[in-house]
């Protein structure tokens, strides 16, 4: 019910900032910037997962591209003008509260779903674009990590991520087989 609340609270925001009924300078005032960013960064994992435990991404698509709300959107554009030009030296030594990037379960869904279709795929062109999909999130997420861009749940024994790193893992070996065999 909260998240309810917040996202008209939010909606409402956005849409007076677009309507210019807020000041001008509204979406660059650090108050308004930090306190949309922290809502996104703790709700909208709680929105990714609603939305692929109610199977949204099967009549729809995944999240990032088909169900993600615009504030969101919005609420990133105004974090990256926040930043322009602010190059961050100090290096993080824990890990986030909330994980940087409040899209990486929708991330996480994305590449469980593509490892199962390079389980199935039998083209070797379409597997090496799937695999480079695989590899790229693999490299994205060690970034992250190695960062310390991420909360520690990212890193439990029983998370989504946990889990398919293992699966991952264990099968990377045989598609590095299939796509050395293809290229001799």
């Amino acid at each position: 019910m909260s998240r309810v609340v917040l996202a008209t609270f939010w909606n409402g925001m956005v849409g007076m900032w677009e309507r210019n009924e807020l000041p001008f300078d509204f979406h660059r005032r650090s108050k308004w910037i930090n306190a949309s960013q922290f809502y996104k960064l703790l709700v909208e994992p709680l929105d990714i997962a609603d939305y692929y435990r109610m199977e949204k991404h099967r009549e729809k698509g995944h999240y990032i591209e088909n169900g993600r709300e615009r504030r969101y959107r919005v609420f990133d554009r105004w974090w990256r003008e926040r930043s322009k030009g602010k190059k961050s030296s100090s290096k993080r030594n824990n890990f986030a509260g909330l994980t940087q990037d409040s899209c990486f379960w929708a991330r996480v869904e994305e590449v469980k779903e593509s490892v199962e279709m390079a389980k199935k795929e039998t083209e070797p062109m379409k597997l090496g674009a799937v695999l480079e999909r695989i590899s790229k999130f693999e490299k994205y997420a060690g970034e992250l990590i190695e960062s310390k861009e991420v909360s520690r749940d990212v890193l439990a024994a029983n998370s989504s991520y946990s889990k398919w790193l293992q699966e991952w893992t264990a099968l990377k070996p045989r598609f590095q087989q299939l796509i050395n065999n293809s290229k001799s």
